[in-house]
């Protein structure tokens, strides 16, 4: 701002307009002061789409454990990429390592540990006043960046140059600062997480220039950490949770004969959105008719009618953490026989799994629960058991992604966090009915978070027609 200023005051006819050129400079000063983006606060200014997020000392926390993982050498954790220039339109959403180590949704931004020096540096890109004429004022290297993410040392992604001593000095990128670290002999520590990703083209590309290159995977460490949720994850959790048990019973309300399925699912987007959710976790499953027998239908545009029973699959994005819960629900506000026959094998398949729920077991025993139970009630129309119809797993992990990390083969342990989402789907008969409730595990068992919402069949019938599971 000072040189653009200072470029003013070099042009004559200004310097002779005396009054008036003190007006122009406090209109120039004001005006460049409002474009700069500093006087807007500064979560407004840190690209956030979401409005709550764990405490910095979260952050940092796992930071240090990281390191302390890692022992020695370098960590580098990449952000997600944005390029949109000009006119360009779209919602940046931060990869989630990233994300789960930093707080920080800034673009193009790259984390460097040194867990040897006890060293943190965040890069983040420098401001573009034109292109935040689009997109809105951003944080660049500076104390509102400190501030707001709680790293003291934050440098210019691309480098470029700083004045010491009244002489003008480089400030290399972060690719030419961890070539550096890297040519002294330190390990380079990545999140490997596939065969095919950014890090595998960093850690190749590095070998140019770095020949004996020793490079270390902190996937498994990642996996370790991210499962086990902090209070304040479990909070985040909690919470996402909540906003898509008040979308079930919204969206209860509307499910009747003649209504879109479609209509559905805007009321469960409304309800997110309303309620202070970022996103929806992933695209709703709203299947009806011979589609609630179809495990990801996500079209959602088939016009519902009297008879069917409705899936709806849905999950709230709260603070970067998911929610996925499901109902089956009868269109016409009552099961007929059969449908109820399947319902109750499915929710009874359900609770013998949530009776065994506990530290020890894995994702993998807890399936074969589910599916002995549901082989042993119940025949198809041709009087075979109904195992043949459960044709998914029982449970995932659920985190900052919806299917988060974390192996069915694993032991569960205190603090992660998974689903119970029993199914029966019957294309000839077109019934599918899924029941899905998410569960926090404890040292002795587990607490259901979405306990709240009605699950057994007189309920979802009263919920429909009363708006309320209670007689």
């Amino acid at each position: 701002m000072f040189r653009v200023l200072l470029f003013f005051s070099n042009i004559p006819r200004i310097q002779s307009m005396k009054h008036t050129s003190v007006s122009l400079l406090i209109i120039f000063v004001v005006s460049v002061f409002s474009l700069t983006g500093q006087d807007i606060p500064v979560e407004y200014r840190s690209g956030t789409y979401i409005v709550d997020r764990s405490p910095l000392e979260e952050y940092q926390k796992r930071r240090q454990e990281l390191m302390d993982r890692a022992g020695d050498g370098i960590i580098v954790l990449v952000g997600r990429g944005d390029d949109r220039g000009y006119g360009d339109v779209g919602t940046f959403s931060q990869e989630k390592n990233f994300f789960y180590f930093t707080g920080v949704e800034i673009p193009n931004a790259v984390l460097m540990l040194l867990p040897d020096r006890d060293k943190e540096i965040l890069f983040i890109p420098e401001r573009n006043i034109h292109i935040e004429r689009w997109t809105g004022p951003k944080l660049g290297p500076g104390e509102d960046a400190v501030s707001y993410t709680g790293i003291e040392d934050i440098r210019p992604v691309d480098g470029g140059e700083t004045v010491i001593d009244h002489r003008r000095r480089p400030v290399p990128s972060w690719q030419e600062l961890l070539i550096s670290y890297l040519q002294e002999g330190n390990r380079l520590h990545l999140i490997l997480r596939g065969t095919d990703s950014f890090e595998h083209d960093l850690a190749a590309s590095l070998r140019e220039s770095v020949p004996i290159l020793s490079v270390n995977n902190l996937y498994d460490d990642l996996v370790d950490m991210r499962r086990k949720k902090s209070d304040d994850e479990i909070r985040l959790l909690q919470k996402a949770v909540d906003i898509t048990l008040d979308a079930h019973r919204n969206l209860a309300r509307v499910i009747r004969p003649g209504v879109y399925e479609y209509e559905v699912e805007a009321m469960a987007k409304y309800t997110f959105r309303k309620n202070g959710a970022e996103d929806i976790a992933f695209p709703p499953i709203v299947g009806s008719g011979f589609f609630s027998t179809v495990l990801h239908y996500d079209q959602n545009i088939r016009q519902m009618h009297d008879g069917d029973v409705v899936v709806v699959d849905i999950g709230a994005k709260y603070g970067f953490y998911c929610a996925d819960i499901t109902r089956t629900y009868p269109v016409n506000g009552s099961f007929t026989e059969r449908q109820r026959e399947i319902y109750n094998i499915v929710l009874g398949a359900q609770e013998a799994v949530m009776e065994e729920l506990r530290p020890g077991l894995s994702i993998f025993d807890l399936r074969k629960i589910a599916y002995n139970y549901i082989d042993s009630q119940g025949t198809d129309k041709e009087g075979r058991s109904l195992g043949r119809y459960f044709i998914h797993g029982i449970s995932h992990f659920v985190g900052l992604e919806v299917h988060d990390v974390g192996s069915e083969h694993v032991p569960l342990r205190a603090g992660d966090v998974i689903t119970i989402e029993p199914g029966i789907y019957i294309p000839e008969e077109e019934i599918g009915v899924r029941i899905e409730d998410m569960f926090l595990v404890t040292d002795d068992g587990s607490i259901q978070m979405s306990e709240a919402l009605p699950r057994t069949a007189d309920e979802i019938e009263r919920l429909m027609k009363n708006g309320t599971a209670k007689q």
